[in-house]
């Protein structure tokens, strides 16, 4: 199978992954009863600004629409960066508000990041570095899809996957560090460790 149908196939797995974990996690949030505090407007505006990225990340990658519509890409990515900067600055409040105190620190760490790979995103390009913007953008759109990967992981029977914690508690809090540092992680290991570690020096 070629490397072009490979590329395929994950993209539509992401967006089917994207939409029904979005459906679950819009019906859980907003038509859930008791699921919606005081904060109902945070959530709504985190909502409406985070889809954004989520919709557009996949476009900014698309190599057909960079390179023969640049306007239209360049377009799509502002949009990407508005939406992300925005559903970073929500989902920091909402980080630091929430009522479990063992998630404060993971989904603060996780927003002020996303809105860095976001921020710095935009800084290379506009000083016109395309592989440093390509880059973060890569690390932008992993960060976007962490409830995507919090909400897969999280199907999974935490007494078995957590077997070896005992506490409930930690388990959720355990369960939320993961969900941006493994897809963070991998994606350096694919896009810096790995290619550092073949790079030979030219005599």
């Amino acid at each position: 199978m070629g490397k072009h149908y490979i590329n395929r196939i994950f993209w539509v797995v992401v967006a089917l992954l994207s939409a029904y974990y979005l459906y679950r996690g819009i019906k859980f949030r907003f038509f859930t009863e008791g699921n919606l505090s005081e904060k109902a407007l945070w959530f709504y505006f985190h909502l409406a600004t985070a889809i954004a990225p989520l919709v557009l990340g996949p476009f900014q990658f698309w190599t057909r629409l960079r390179l023969k519509s640049p306007s239209i890409h360049r377009t799509l990515g502002k949009l990407y960066l508005i939406g992300s900067v925005l559903g970073g600055v929500t989902a920091l409040y909402l980080g630091i508000t929430i009522d479990l105190e063992g998630s404060k620190v993971p989904l603060f760490l996780l927003s002020s990041t996303w809105l860095f790979m976001t921020i710095a995103a935009w800084i290379t390009i506009r000083n016109k570095n395309i592989e440093g913007h390509r880059q973060f953008v890569i690390r932008s759109y992993a960060l976007a899809l962490v409830f995507v990967f919090l909400r897969l992981i999280g199907d999974i029977p935490q007494d078995r996957l957590f077997f070896f914690i005992a506490s409930p508690e930690i388990r959720d809090t355990t369960l939320e560090w993961l969900s941006w540092i493994i897809p963070l992680l991998t994606i350096e290991l694919i896009f810096s460790w790995i290619p550092l570690m073949r790079k030979k020096k030219r005599r």
